[in-house]
């Protein structure tokens, strides 16, 4: 056993005397070098546009709203903006028609009618906002209203798409395989249809068609692609596609636009391995046609603007706009285009806005 008075050597300096805690975090004489001074430094939670951009969305009369995330550290958090489109360019906190900050992140932002904007939060629940009314406030009729909201997923909502047809409709789904066909056309947000097990695997996107109301399709990571009816009195869905050869893995989905000789039938799938399949839904269980789009990296978004056929890739990421119409002709691509894309939208005919981490955002001109 040590000498007792050995103990006398690890004894605090008597000239050690730190300032009280809220004081330590400013304090130069007493550098940063204990856990008192850590919990004393306040958090930052001004409203700001994090690092992260996670979702943008754009309705008819071109407002755009985004979602941007703190994704560091122990406490995430999120906020969703709204701007019109001469602020794109140059988006702050102070030129923002809308600002909200949440407790939690915030997921993905979709415009359903154009002055209701649905929100999915990162702790499973889905919000409808009134966005604009100028009975509500006619000086600042860019003003945020709670309209609706509810818990019914068990897990965050990882997909979610407004049917074009009947914009007072909507459908989100998560991924461990649940489905809600949401109604937005009384005054509250009304689950219609529910499904607790769409797919055995990780479900891994959704996509409804420009043309009805009526159906969408979901495909899993387990190469399976299901067609859903919401007409139906119970949850039901038919198997589009099956990869038997555990040699698929979906990861994307979008509905082609309806045309003379296709109609509304077309619907194209991206997979890990970088190729876009094409399912026509009268010829279940057979894939159309498979093109490879991508070299490196997994095709992470797809979307459609008439005859043009976005398709995005992330690791690495990357952008690639096709004609369907001219055989799959390429006519833009973009290397790098952030370190991870997370969402894109066509703002007209001819421009897509891409947005993601590293380079928050970029616009594509088609022509």
């Amino acid at each position: 056993m040590f000498p007792q008075r050995s103990s006398e050597v690890y004894r605090t300096p008597v000239t050690h005397q730190p300032p009280p805690a809220l004081e330590l975090a400013t304090s130069l004489e007493y550098p940063n070098l204990n856990v008192a001074d850590l919990n004393a430094r306040l958090e930052n939670l001004s409203p700001r546009l994090h690092d992260c951009w996670d979702s943008i969305a754009v309705n008819e009369h071109n407002h755009y709203a985004l979602a941007t995330n703190r994704r560091e550290g122990r406490h995430w958090w999120g906020m969703f903006f709204g701007y019109e489109r001469s602020q794109v360019n140059h988006m702050t906190v102070d030129n923002a028609d809308f600002k909200l900050q949440a407790e939690h992140t915030v997921n993905i932002v979709r415009y359903a009618e154009n002055n209701v904007l649905l929100v999915a939060l990162g702790d499973t629940r889905l919000q409808a906002w009134s966005t604009y009314s100028k009975v509500r406030n006619p000086q600042h009729p860019y003003c945020l209203f709670l309209v609706g909201e509810s818990s019914a997923h068990p897990t965050p909502i990882s997909q979610l798409s407004v049917f074009k047809a009947d914009p007072r409709r909507a459908v989100s789904g998560s991924a461990d395989g649940t489905l809600n066909v949401w109604d937005l056309s009384g005054a509250d947000l009304v689950s219609s249809y529910h499904s607790r097990s769409a797919h055995t695997d990780k479900m891994t996107a959704l996509a409804t068609p420009s043309a009805s109301a009526d159906r969408f399709v979901t495909c899993d990571r387990g190469g399976c692609a299901r067609l859903w009816d919401v007409r139906a009195a119970a949850p039901s869905s038919t198997c589009l596609y099956a990869d038997s050869s555990h040699l698929l893995s979906f990861t994307t989905a979008a509905w082609a636009a309806p045309t003379e000789l296709q109609g509304d039938n077309y619907v194209y799938l991206g997979d890990y391995d970088g190729k876009v399949h094409t399912l026509d839904i009268r010829v279940p269980r057979k894939l159309a046609e498979s093109r490879e789009y991508f070299t490196k990296g997994h095709v992470s978004q797809l979307l459609i603007n008439g005859h043009y056929l976005a398709a995005m890739s992330n690791l690495p990421a990357a952008v690639k706009v096709v004609d369907v119409q001219a055989n799959h002709e390429v006519i833009y691509t973009h290397q790098d285009t952030h370190s991870r894309l997370t969402d894109a939208v066509w703002s007209d005919d001819s421009t897509l806005i891409t947005i993601g981490h590293g380079r928050k955002m970029v616009t594509h001109s088609i022509k």
